[in-house]
């Protein structure tokens, strides 16, 4: 079962996003900040996580930034959704290392389209690498999935 790490220091942001993937057959671990989602990390397997910007301890961008420089955390996907709407927030988040950028209030659907698309590029990015030879080939060369994808991905998502 896939196993997604929500980061968000508002307990109903975190229960409502909880729910959502809950019912699209995803299991959740829940933090309050960056601090235990790194000790979450740690302790436990995930295949994406999902984080807000703004938390006390250890915001996000910093979270993101720890996970990229950690070998164990560095090819797991983040999403970033939070409640700002500044471009400059959205330019460090994927300075950072950041797959996709969704505002609040987002719309399930949204949230669960992008978390399959990720988990199936990451999916994809995973047998590829099985399939790859040692010798470096032009296709090894090229950008990985999760990339190109969050390419696609990184833009504002507003429910009307």
């Amino acid at each position: 079962m896939v196993h997604i790490l929500i980061v968000d220091d508002h307990s109903t942001s975190q229960r409502l996003m909880s729910f959502i993937l809950q019912q699209h057959q995803y299991m959740t671990t829940t933090a309050m900040n960056g601090r235990e989602a790194l000790e979450c990390l740690a302790e436990q397997s995930f295949d994406l996580v999902i984080t807000d910007l703004n938390m006390p301890e250890v915001n996000g961008l910093e979270l993101l930034r720890q996970m990229r420089n950690h070998d164990r955390y560095r090819s797991i996907p983040v999403i970033i959704l939070t409640g700002s709407v500044q471009d400059h927030d959205q330019v460090r988040a994927h300075e950072a290392g950041a797959i996709a950028f969704l505002t609040k209030p987002v719309g399930s659907d949204e949230v669960i389209a992008t978390v399959g698309q990720l988990l199936a590029a990451r999916h994809i990015e995973d047998i590829s690498a099985l399939d790859t030879p040692s010798a470096p080939t032009p296709e090894s060369a090229s950008p990985n999935a999760v990339k190109v994808l969050g390419l696609r991905l990184k833009k504002q998502i507003n429910v009307i």
